[in-house]
């Protein structure tokens, strides 16, 4: 009961700041490893076969009847290891899941949008952005992003487009997961962890992207 309530504290503990940072995703990988670290560091020599499940964004879950659709879940599965005799107990399989509501932000306390702005044709523009590194936005065919890979949310229709890495092996990420694709080239969808996935590019609006600091790209000029 002991090492169950250490992980489940370590685990809440590191999902909560995963919330924190939920508007950049692109932790997720090293986020993953520190919360392995944590659990291997405080629970030395008591568990074992320690396994961190895929990060999901965007769960849905309905609780006090109201629904949510911006969750993130994690999960971890381990052997404790009490340290009693065979003869009483041996490893005992664990696993514990953490659900918790991204940060979206300060609330919007501005008018609503009246119906009339409602009906004019307000698409933005989508745009391309390197979120680890590079201060530019670039538009869908710039050479700058052609071949680089593109995060995505793994859906049924992606599965059926893209085979699972035969390297890094994500044929068992859960729908809604993360995953990253070379739609230029490449047939398959990788994982985060994947020494295929280096540099990669996230989708987002134009406004957004400016908003953010980034300035359009010299040579397709974010078109």
């Amino acid at each position: 009961v002991a090492i169950q309530e250490n992980v489940h504290h370590a685990l809440v503990d590191e999902t909560g700041r995963l919330a924190a940072e939920a508007p950049l995703p692109a932790l997720s990988v090293p986020f993953k490893k520190d919360l392995l670290s944590r659990l291997t560091e405080e629970n030395r020599g008591r568990i074992s076969g320690i396994g961190v499940g895929p990060i999901r964004y965007r769960v849905s879950k309905t609780a006090r009847g109201k629904r949510y659709t911006d969750l993130i879940g994690l999960s971890v599965t381990y052997d404790a290891l009490p340290g009693l005799p065979p003869l009483f107990m041996g490893e005992t399989a664990g696993g514990d899941t953490a659900l918790t509501r991204a940060f979206t932000g300060t609330k919007q306390t501005g008018k609503p949008m009246p119906f009339s702005e409602m009906e004019k044709d307000g698409e933005g523009v989508v745009v391309w952005v390197f979120p680890r590194a590079g201060e530019r936005y670039h538009g869908e065919n710039c050479g700058f992003i052609k071949n680089n890979p593109r995060e995505q949310l793994l859906t049924p229709g992606l599965r059926t487009k893209y085979q699972p890495c035969a390297l890094c092996k994500p044929g068992a990420l859960e729908i809604g997961s993360l995953v990253y694709c070379f739609p230029a080239s490449g047939t398959a969808y990788h994982q985060g962890s994947c020494y295929q996935v280096e540099r990669y590019v996230i989708a987002m609006d134009e406004a957004e992207a400016k908003k953010r600091g980034n300035t359009a790209c010299a040579k397709c000029n974010g078109k």
